[in-house]
């Protein structure tokens, strides 16, 4: 069977899937490759320690990968053992931490002092911790993790040895009361809004941290609702649709070669269908994209609460568990749950098998991009230190989804009607109201014109009118013949 060519809106959102995904993996995958440095790697570390007196954590990030790579290269030379590679490697990474940490006290410092009007203190200690806390999940249970490195003291700390233990409280100490008081994008109290969920059940640990998570899922599913009941019931929309679309793609295909010999026709008469029957094609992208500032804000609230999270427990997910099946099972919801990450997973894949489809013809394909975005993000989680309680929330909010898709899916819809003549006049037999009403049917349509959608308010409002006065016209000519 030869393959009938996609709807518009499918192929704006595949290339969109394709793009991401392609981009996001280089980044995971590839990551920046650095110059191989040709000194030693006691040469580099005295380099990195000088960097460290001065503060510039910005050029340290850079030089410990490059030192990171040398080691690595040098002990596995000389036969070192694994534990001493990764001694020699964490000295660069508490010089950094040690680095990061410090710049940022002294910029939130001059944020309070007034010398300064952004507070780049915060970002800075938030950044400490997320490049040091995964060499907390790979080494705290290490003797490593106690071993003292030597760092340059400063007015503030003035200690000149540290463990990677005391510098990862020491971030955890300074960022915890920062991210009480930080708003998100300025204005949002994140933390305030978390704490609020949590406390309206008590804190407790095995209950009140897992509500929060739920009844966040809750508020932010309320809050899309409508929009993403659209975009459920315009993919039902063009499901009724796609008989009279394979007609059009028929009409226009080669039968040789499968291929649609008058593109500049086919489209225009497509886009004429989806017009005559007021659908907009790219209508089912504005909702999804909307919803993602929202997205990216709850992310942010959950990020500042993260320090509480490692309060709550949720099933297997206490202090008491070690390992399944060689996966690390999590102390808290604070800290990242590789089986949490495997039951996402599950959880958008089910989804993604259970989302009904607006194209028919191309249901294969859209479903088979959806597992393969599905894994692709359940890979990446492992790669990246979500707090669990994130990653539970998007469990929550994915059922909520998927059970609004279903539904809708379920509702009775009538079928589809003409809202417009291809000239761009009304339907003749129509029935419509006199005087006042005849406008304001007029102002209806207007509403469900896809000019209005896609930024054409001037001409809809233009062509309503039009509408207007050949609805008083029509009904003119019916009063005369009644006369």
């Amino acid at each position: 069977m030869k393959s009938q060519a996609p709807a518009p809106k499918s192929n704006l959102i595949q290339m969109m899937m394709i793009g991401a995904m392609i981009f996001l993996g280089f980044q995971l995958f590839m990551g920046p490759k650095n110059n191989q440095d040709k000194r030693n790697s006691a040469e580099q570390l005295v380099d990195i320690q000088k960097m460290n007196a001065e503060l510039r954590d910005i050029d340290l990030q850079t030089a410990v990968r490059k030192y990171e790579q040398t080691v690595r290269a040098e002990g596995k030379s000389a036969g070192k053992s694994r534990e001493e590679i990764d001694a020699d490697v964490m000295q660069g990474y508490v010089l950094l931490a040690d680095a990061t940490l410090k710049s940022g006290l002294y910029r939130t410092h001059l944020k309070e002092e007034g010398k300064a009007q952004t507070d780049y203190g915060y970002k800075k200690i938030r950044r400490a911790y997320d490049s040091f806390k995964p060499k907390f999940e790979a080494f705290h249970k290490k003797d490593v993790w106690q071993k003292a490195v030597a760092v340059a003291p400063t007015e503030g700390r003035p200690q000149t040895e540290i463990t990677p233990e005391q510098i990862y409280e020491d971030i955890k100490g300074e960022l915890s009361p920062l991210a009480e008081s930080q708003p998100v994008i300025g204005f949002i109290p994140g933390y305030k809004l978390i704490d609020t969920l949590v406390q309206a059940t008590g804190a407790k640990p095995w209950l009140s941290y897992t509500l929060a998570a739920f009844f966040l899922a809750i508020c932010v599913r309320a809050i899309v609702w409508p929009l993403a009941q659209k975009q459920f019931i315009w993919g039902r929309r063009m499901q009724q649709l796609q008989p009279m679309l394979k007609e059009i793609q028929a009409k226009y295909k080669d039968k040789k070669t499968g291929q649609i010999k008058d593109q500049a026709a086919f489209q225009s008469e497509t886009m004429a269908l989806y017009k005559k029957y007021g659908l907009n094609p790219f209508a089912g992208c504005g909702p999804a994209l909307i919803q993602m500032p929202l997205f990216l804000i709850v992310y942010q609230c959950m990020r500042h609460y993260e320090f509480e999270f490692t309060k709550g427990y949720f099933l297997w997910i206490h202090p008491g568990s070690t390992k399944f099946l060689g996966l690390n099972l999590a102390p808290n919801l604070g800290e990242r749950d590789y089986w949490l990450v495997v039951v996402y997973g599950i959880s958008m894949i089910t989804t993604t098998l259970l989302m009904p489809v607006s194209d028919p013809a191309n249901a294969k394909q859209g479903k088979l991009m959806g597992l393969g975005i599905a894994v692709f993000f359940t890979i990446s989680m492992f790669f990246y230190p979500l707090p669990s309680a994130f990653i539970l929330y998007w469990i929550f909010l994915n059922i909520l989804s998927t059970t609004q898709s279903l539904l809708v899916h379920r509702m009775e819809l009538e079928p589809l009607q003409p809202v417009a003549s291809e000239a761009g006049g009304v339907i003749p037999g129509q029935v419509v109201e006199k005087g006042a009403a005849a406008t304001g049917a007029a102002t209806a349509d207007l509403s469900q014109n896809p000019g209005c959608m896609s930024g054409g308010f001037m001409k809809a409002l233009e062509q309503a009118q039009h509408r207007a006065q050949a609805i008083q016209e029509e009904q003119g000519k019916e009063d005369k013949k009644k006369k």
